[in-house]
């Protein structure tokens, strides 16, 4: 898999200072994982224990295993609808066994990951329709925030439909637990503030203040033994149940997959999911992480798939969440110094340690806590700007982003994005005119002393744009120039592809430009 090997993944930083910043922002990462990464198995549907092994597993395990530098690999709110989906749709109601044959879907489509990354489909993501793409994150931001709302206010959805779930809120404000929804609110506005105020954000983690509060409003209300308290004339129960509830024997973190039904479509859909939506996640996560590396170094997408798909199939068979490359975890590593991948190692290192010697800690953190913090990370998952950006490209990059996102919410995240897919397949059949021009691209290439010449004269789509991402790629010339015919239909995602190129191959002195075309000041929200 080129450079990046099982051995090589595994040196140690030569210099003691190097091993010094590493475990410092390994040490940084954990405080904010540890939180996240509960707080995102509650909402799928899954014990907390499963978030934490599927943190110490893609610490210790995705670290040494890795096509990496700097990126931290974990569990993620992206997969929260996709395994809470999974978990209600295989149990039927009984959520214990529906996660139970969850962990079958995930060992198989761990299995599939490690597949893709062998025929090298890593590269194959960043081809997504970005509108649908978008779309779909959207989508998964407005779920989250829609079903933690319940738990901040302390009660249960009745409804079964995300669509109904959403009417169901404000008809049901009166049946607040004031006394848990204060907290909630109060954890909530930590997280915004903290995360107003970088400096202090990088000292003290949103996530880890969020916590510290609510622990502290557990002892002063003693949530954990049940009784009634009287606010504005008004009586709630508090109790245990608002509680987080890990176990404190380690063995009972291990929970077994139930390999049943492996042939019902309710079965594959999931297995294809996770598979899917993770693999798409966590290869446009590694390739956001590489732009932001001081180093520049850029990943082996095929290399991170395997390890994705190592630590998959091993959390599947030991109870644990799905593992992908997670952005956010990653962005505050490289702000903290990290240099290499040992610093995700040490993060995972650091879970593992706190939860052999202070689980008690946690059993006394409430449930609206996290779901304070969750609401915050699904609104930047919907990202408002990008949003805004999207409405600037036209009506049928709209049409597209709306598309996914009403599917989506109706159906589930594997018919929300091959709607979003096909629709832009439609409107680039109406722009190019032949089915087979999504598929090829017509070119000369003319090589001039250190200057190559790539005259293009067919449409570039999503569908066709790593053919010339890989010409350009493959140029032993120092000079690229590609010229578009002036009749040539860009789409917004291949222009987003070849602008990020662009970048990427001036990091290795390679000058490429593109003429006949302008491309549109679009951001990637990858």
């Amino acid at each position: 898999m080129g450079k990046h090997t099982f051995f090589n993944a595994l040196a140690w930083p030569t210099h003691f200072k190097e091993i010094k910043v590493n475990i410092l922002s390994g040490f940084i990462v954990f405080l904010i994982a540890l939180p996240l990464s509960i707080g995102i198995s509650v909402a799928s549907g899954a014990p907390p224990s499963a978030g934490i092994l599927a943190a110490i597993v893609g610490g210790l395990i995705g670290s040494l295993v890795s096509g990496s530098y700097v990126t931290i690999t974990g569990p993620a709110a992206g997969l929260i609808v996709v395994i809470l989906d999974s978990v209600t749709a295989l149990g039927h109601g009984n959520l214990q066994t529906g996660f139970r044959l969850t962990l079958a879907a995930i060992v198989i489509a761990g299995l599939l990951q490690l597949v893709f990354g062998y025929i090298k489909l890593g590269t194959l993501a960043l081809a997504v329709p970005v509108n649908a793409l978008q779309g779909m994150l959207t989508s998964i931001g407005l779920i989250i925030m829609i079903k933690q709302v319940f738990v901040l206010e302390g009660i249960k959805a009745e409804s079964k439909s995300i669509l109904m779930q959403l009417i169901e809120i404000p008809q049901r404000i009166s049946e607040n637990n004031l006394e848990i929804f204060m907290i909630g609110m109060v954890c909530l506005a930590t997280v915004i503030i903290f995360n107003y105020f970088p400096k202090i954000n990088k000292i003290i983690p949103a996530p880890l203040a969020a916590v510290t509060i609510g622990y502290f409003f557990s002892l002063f209300i003693d949530i954990e033994h049940p009784h009634q308290v009287s606010l504005i004339n008004m009586h709630f129960d508090i109790g245990p149940k608002f509680l987080l509830r890990v176990p404190e024997n380690i063995q009972d973190f291990f929970i077994f997959p139930l390999f049943e039904n492996l042939f019902s479509s309710e079965f594959i859909i999931a297995v294809l999911t996770i598979a899917l939506v993770g693999s798409i996640e966590s290869v446009l996560s590694t390739a956001a992480v590489d732009k932001l590396d001081p180093q520049k170094r850029e990943s082996d997408l095929n290399m991170d798939l395997i390890s994705k798909g190592i630590c998959n199939t091993l959390l599947g068979f030991i109870g644990g969440l799905p593992v992908i490359s997670e952005i956010v975890r990653s962005s505050a590593n490289i702000s903290n110094g990290a240099t290499s991948r040992w610093s995700n190692f040490f993060h995972g290192l650091f879970i593992a340690i706190f939860i052999l010697f202070a689980t008690s800690i946690l059993n006394k953190i409430p449930l609206a806590t996290f779901a304070a913090i969750l609401i915050y990370v699904g609104f930047k998952l919907t990202n408002p700007k990008q949003i805004l950006s999207i409405y600037k490209m036209g009506w049928e990059q709209v049409a597209v982003f709306l598309g996914t996102i009403i599917v989506t919410l109706a159906t589930d995240l594997l018919i929300g994005i091959l709607f979003g897919t096909i629709l832009n397949f439609i409107f680039n059949i109406i722009h190019t005119g032949k089915i087979i021009d999504l598929f090829v691209i017509r070119r000369s290439v003319k090589v001039s002393g250190n200057t190559e010449n790539i005259n293009v004269n067919s449409d570039c789509v999503f569908s066709n744009i790593l053919i010339l991402k890989k010409l350009i790629e493959k140029s032993n010339s120092q000079n690229i120039k590609i010229e578009f015919d002036k009749n040539s239909f860009v789409d917004i995602s291949s222009q987003m592809l070849l602008t990020n190129l662009k970048t990427k191959m001036h990091q290795k002195k390679k000058h490429v430009e593109y003429t006949g075309i302008e491309f549109m000041n679009v951001q990637s929200g990858h």
